[in-house]
């Protein structure tokens, strides 16, 4: 049984001589797509990219299992023959050979590619003999063509494989070309070169082959006529000549026909015997993933982008991206691939220098060592010369910088050239190569290239053990491929217990060692660290030591103790390296293993006093800017610095316990929009550089930053990590000696007070630490901080339901401030008096009390205070039946927080609007505020509140039900009609 696959022209399948219905273009773009990597797996993906040109629909991979489906039934008459077998990460289109080793499934593709290949072979082995057989080959390769491949298919991926194989056609014609003229059969080719020059007019081998056979035909001035053509051309479009070897033949033609030679047959075009190179190193056994970048470097082409540079972490899968595309690619370059490894971050040896790499080339090009000029830019020249207008591959791999690999580049746009590093080489970028970057593979990559290495049973049997593997190797191929080189060398060790091996920070990467400099993590990483200068060899060290999973430029300067220019020069050069990366601009941050592996060379490599001056300097900087932005947003507040006394005896200490960094970066915070982004964007690595400053017991700066980052967790509405950030505040104070510790201490009761009351925690502590707060402030004569603790035993025993008494608090705490001279107390005072009016039933003063505070915030301009007062007239309209006014004040005092961005009192905002509303019998309303004010109870782990709201929701949707009944009930209360 025979079967025929036809590409080049329409694409159809014959078995035994009867047409296959291949089904609608969709369909056969799918097995196009595997057709064109027979016998080599197509990822699902890549297949998916393939036939949707890059943006598959919903559901794609269950589309392409029914398209392959309708395919497998369709071939069924061929039996084994042809098979569409589903293999690990996509599929394989399987062309098995025929009865006694004769094939009987052939691929006029594949037929054309091996024809040619033998007509090479050919003409090498017969070049003194005008290349008859050769002739004839490449005659019966050029005939299987029928017009354009694939030529009912269209699509953006169909047009670039197209564009490739006409490419590879052209390049026969071109072959076929030289040796009928060689033998002296230009009689054949006239017709056939006026039309290919019409469609290629710049191309100066089919010219001159134009120009040959013109002259030999007799007609000298029609073959000048083109090459006076094609210089024009070239002229305008490029500004360039005609190639030397063109205007040699030029000249001779010039001379016959005046007369000044007496050689009247220009010599044909040589087709002397040159090498063709196949330097490729044997491809990856398998590839996982990577489908986006394949992709990527399938679109550039090398005759529109010559140069490609794959760049990437130590790691990472370069060469394996390289060797697999390659591999996949050989007929692209039918001249031949060379291959250099320039051991640019290999470790243990010395780079390769350009001038011995092009030694290599010069050789494997077919030049004699005795041929090979002995100055350098001569060996370029040549080395250039012999690729020039020939389609070759030329990979370099392992490439330190952008000079090492120059000299390499050739001159010709006709030759590819893949380079690999781990150095961005972005002066290669700049002028003109494109960057394919490479990152760790994504979860689903790493998952499947377990199950690749592992069997899907094994992996499978442990899903939590093989998620924790793929984490602690950070999604890093090599790193994944020494744990199933470890689990597959031991199939009874279950993957628990190596994950178990991996998950202790200071041995992880002694578990990923293999021993082999070559497959080794550390090996890899050691290789990249020692490339660096010693600046930014230093700072990587102390990245792998700063607290939090990113950094941003000014904390990485405080922490290197540089200026920040110099430290964002730095910071580029580790990006350059893919050490760090920037993910988002201004900050920085390392992969895990990297981070694990900057930690333990700065433990090997920097004094420890420096490490723990770097370390103090960091949390300096974070205390600084962190004041700084407390103030901002809340400038009549007291902030750390306040506290302590413009750094009396508690910044003394401080200065004892960190040890000075020689100079502080100051960041310019202007506003509290500012302050606030640079809370959110700080958010994690000041609560882990909290972590690192309790364990070097730093009792002053621990306070401090606690201090400081509450205000922003309690406007964010975070209210347990503002209730466990005030604890560990107060242990610092308590820890804390001098004359200004019982004032930072006081502070410290009241704050955790608050924090207490915001999280609903229980009332007697709460109590106890207000109580504590106010008994040190009356030891201190701290005006101030007995009037703000009196405004928190207001807020407990208001919500214990005891207004009277917190009505008495509330008329302490205003006479306080207004002994202390303290306007802004005032203002907050009168509000919280009036609040507690309201609570007892004093409408009229408690509304007087309210607009007194109103005035004065106005007056004075303060927003924060201006809210809390319209939402006390809110509650205070309301309990007075003035609902429609408490609708007017809350939805002021809503846009008054949002503008302060202060989620926490938003919350208990809504939830007083939508009480109004439904006072009002405005229920759709009511709901809406009610939603609104349970969706961000619950983002603030608001527990009771978010009970409350949802029993209010609860009892709404009952009230909603019954009406509805009512409706229905003809008898009914009309009334319950009215929602």
């Amino acid at each position: 049984m025979a079967v025929q696959i036809s590409v080049l022209g329409d694409i159809r399948v014959l078995i035994d001589g009867n047409p296959v219905e291949l089904g609608p273009p969709r369909r056969q773009c799918v097995l196009a797509g595997l057709l064109i990597d027979a016998d080599r797996v197509v990822s699902s993906d890549r297949l998916a990219d393939r036939v949707w040109s890059g943006r598959p629909p919903d559901g794609a991979r269950q589309i392409l299992h029914s398209y392959i489906s309708r395919l497998r039934r369709a071939f069924l008459p061929a039996g084994e023959r042809v098979a569409i077998e589903r293999r690990p990460g996509g599929y394989v289109l399987a062309l098995g050979p025929g009865a006694g080793g004769v094939a009987d499934v052939t691929v006029d593709l594949h037929r054309f590619r091996e024809l040619v290949d033998r007509a090479r072979r050919a003409g090498e082995a017969a070049a003194d003999d005008g290349g008859e057989r050769a002739t004839a080959l490449l005659d019966e390769a050029l005939a299987l063509w029928h017009g354009d491949a694939f030529a009912s298919l269209e699509s953006p991926w169909i047009d670039e494989v197209r564009a490739r194989l006409d490419e590879e056609r052209f390049q026969a014609e071109l072959e076929r070309g030289d040796l009928l003229l060689r033998q002296g059969r230009q009689a054949r080719l006239l017709v056939e070169l006026q039309s290919r020059v019409g469609e290629k007019p710049l191309n100066e081998r089919l010219v001159g082959q134009l120009m040959l056979t013109l002259y030999r035909e007799g007609r000298s001035a029609h073959a000048l006529e083109q090459y006076e053509r094609l210089r024009r051309d070239l002229a305008d479009t490029m500004g360039a000549d005609p190639g030397p070897e063109l205007q040699r033949l030029h000249l001779h033609i010039l001379d016959a026909k005046t007369g000044r030679s007496d050689d009247q047959q220009p010599p044909a075009p040589a087709v002397a015997p040159t090498a063709r190179p196949g330097q490729l190193p044997l491809p990856p056994s398998s590839l996982t993933g990577r489908a986006r970048e394949l992709a990527a470097l399938d679109i550039r082409r090398s005759d529109t982008v010559p140069v490609t540079v794959i760049c990437g972490l130590g790691g990472v899968g370069k060469t394996s991206l390289a060797l697999r595309w390659a591999h996949d690619n050989l007929h692209r370059w039918p001249d031949g691939q060379l291959h250099a490894n320039l051991r640019g971050f290999a470790p243990a040896v010395r780079p390769l220098t350009p001038q011995a790499v092009i030694r290599g080339f010069l050789t494997a090009l077919g030049v004699d060592q005795r041929a090979v000029p002995t100055d350098f830019e001569a060996q370029t020249g040549l080395y250039r010369s012999l690729v020039a207008g020939k389609r070759i591959l030329i990979l370099l791999d392992n490439v330190h910088d952008a000079e090492q690999v120059r000299p390499l580049l050739p001159g010709s746009p006709s030759c590819t050239v893949l380079i690999t590093s781990r150095n961005r080489l972005s002066g290669l970028v700049a002028e003109g190569a494109l960057p394919v970057v490479l990152e760790p593979l994504t979860a689903t990559e790493a998952h499947r290239l377990l199950a690749d290495r592992l069997g899907e049973q094994r992996v499978a049997a442990e899903p939590e053990a093989a998620t924790a593997l793929i984490l602690k190797c950070d999604r890093l191929p090599l790193a994944l491929a020494v744990a199933c080189a470890r689990a597959m060398s031991n199939p009874q060790l279950p993957l628990a217990a190596l994950a178990a091996e991996l998950r202790p920070h200071e041995t992880r990467l002694d578990a990923l060692d293999t021993g082999d400099l070559s497959t080794s993590l550390r090996a890899a990483f050691d290789s990249s660290y020692d490339a660096l200068d010693g600046a930014a060899a230093r700072l990587l060290c102390l990245l792998g030591l700063a607290p939090g999973q990113d950094i941003g430029l000014p904390a990485a300067a405080s922490l290197a103790g540089l200026p920040p220019a110099r430290a964002r020069a730095l910071l580029r050069a580790l990006e350059d390296a893919h050490l760090v990366q920037q993910h988002v601009p201004g900050r920085y941050g390392l992969h895990d293993l990297v981070r694990l592996y900057a930690a333990e060379r700065a433990s090997r490599d920097q004094p420890p006093a420096q490490l723990t001056e770097a370390l103090s300097a960091l949390i300096g900087f974070y205390i600084r800017t962190a004041d700084r932005a407390h103030t901002l947003m809340a400038p009549h507040g007291t902030s750390s610095a306040i506290a302590e006394g413009a750094k009396g005896a508690a910044d003394a200490a401080g200065a004892q316990e960190s040890p000075s960094s020689g100079g502080q970066v100051q960041l310019g915070l202007d506003d509290s929009a500012a302050a606030r982004e640079w809370f959110e964007a700080e958010r994690s690595c000041l609560l882990a550089a909290l972590q690192l400053t309790v364990s070097m017991r730093l009792h002053s700066q621990v306070w401090r930053l606690c201090w400081d980052i509450t205000l922003f967790l309690r406007r964010s509405g975070d209210v347990q990590e503002l209730l466990s950030i005030s604890e560990t505040g107060l242990a610092a104070a308590q820890a804390l000696e001098g004359p200004t510790a019982p004032t930072l201490q006081a502070l410290a009761h009241r704050g955790l007070a608050f924090a207490m009351l915001l999280a609903d925690r229980d009332g007697a502590k709460l109590l106890d630490h207000l109580g504590r707060a106010l008994s040190l402030s009356q030891e201190t004569g701290d005006l101030l901080n007995q009037a703000h603790t009196h405004q928190g035993l207001v807020m407990a025993l208001d919500r214990a339901d005891d207004p009277k008494a917190a009505l008495k608090h509330a008329e302490r705490s205003l006479e306080l401030y207004e002994r202390a001279g303290d306007p802004h107390g005032e203002a907050n005072a009168l509000n919280t008096l009036g609040w507690c009016q309201g609570r007892v039933g004093h409408y009229e003063e408690a509304a007087a009390s309210c607009h007194k505070s109103l005035s004065a915030s106005r007056t004075y301009g303060w927003p924060h205070a201006e809210a809390a007062v319209l939402d006390s007239l809110g509650h205070i309209n309301t309990q007075a039946g003035r609902h429609r006014e408490a609708v007017g004040y809350f939805r002021q005092a809503l846009d008054a927080y949002r503008n302060r961005r202060d989620a926490y009192e938003m919350a208990n905002t809504f939830s007083g609007l939508a009480g109004a509303h439904h006072a009002l019998g405005e229920y759709a309303e009511a709901r809406t505020a009610w939603h609104q004010a349970l969706t961000l109870y619950r983002a603030q782990h608001r527990t009771a509140q978010a009970e409350e709201t949802e029993n209010r929701l609860g009892a709404e949707a009952e009230r909603v039900k019954a009406a509805i009944v009512l409706a229905d009930d003809p008898g009914g209360d009309p009334v319950g009609r009215l929602m």
